[in-house]
């Protein structure tokens, strides 16, 4: 397991942050296949990515940028240069499957930490390509996602469930801000923190 967390003082820094992952992710392999929650909550994160991509012009003829649910705003993604036929905004399992093929694998999946502990697809038998991806990246911001963070923090690696899985990841970053990091322990916390990526 490689699971590390940052933590920020709020979910602006949080934004700053991801936004940036996100285009590192596309400058550094401009092959990435990138599966993308649909969130409301991260929709300040990728207003962030597209204006990171247009200041520090990326190539995204060869990206696939797929999305997970549709809580949050597709639109977007239209302002990137990304090929219609490789933004896939679907929001299904069914669309993923349709873009890797039998031989693809997910560069970077970016998803959310639910109040509820749920992470990636609602019916979470479909979330094996998110779970088998190269690198994870969790968000989880607000008061109501603390407990569903610190549960993720001492789940089994051995169990079949969603938390599990992640702690058996080989990379993992679990993204938070002081308010989704409120129910760990404060030298956790302390450790953690993060002012500058």
């Amino acid at each position: 397991m490689a699971m590390n967390f940052k933590i920020y003082k709020d979910k602006e820094l949080l934004s700053i942050y991801s936004a940036d992952v996100l285009r590192k992710q596309v400058h550094n392999n401009p092959t990435s296949i990138m599966a993308v929650e649909l969130d409301e909550d991260l929709d300040w994160t990728y207003e962030k990515f597209v204006g990171e991509a247009k200041q520090h012009p990326a190539d995204f003829s060869q990206i696939y940028l797929v999305g997970v649910g549709n809580e949050g705003n597709a639109d977007i993604f239209k302002k990137l240069d990304i090929p219609d036929n490789q933004l896939r905004t679907e929001g299904t399992p069914e669309t993923l499957k349709d873009v890797l093929g039998s031989k693809k694998q997910v560069n970077l999946a970016f998803l959310t930490i639910g109040a509820d502990g749920k992470i990636g697809y609602a019916d979470s038998d479909s979330n094996d390509n998110l779970f088998d991806a190269r690198e994870l990246i969790l968000i989880a911001t607000g008061k109501d996602k603390a407990k569903a963070v610190r549960e993720l923090y001492n789940a089994e690696e051995n169990d079949k469930e969603a938390f599990g899985r992640v702690k058996q990841h080989r990379m993992v970053t679990v993204v938070l801000d002081n308010e989704a990091a409120a129910e760990l322990d404060q030298d956790i916390v302390d450790y953690y923190t993060s002012e500058f990526a």
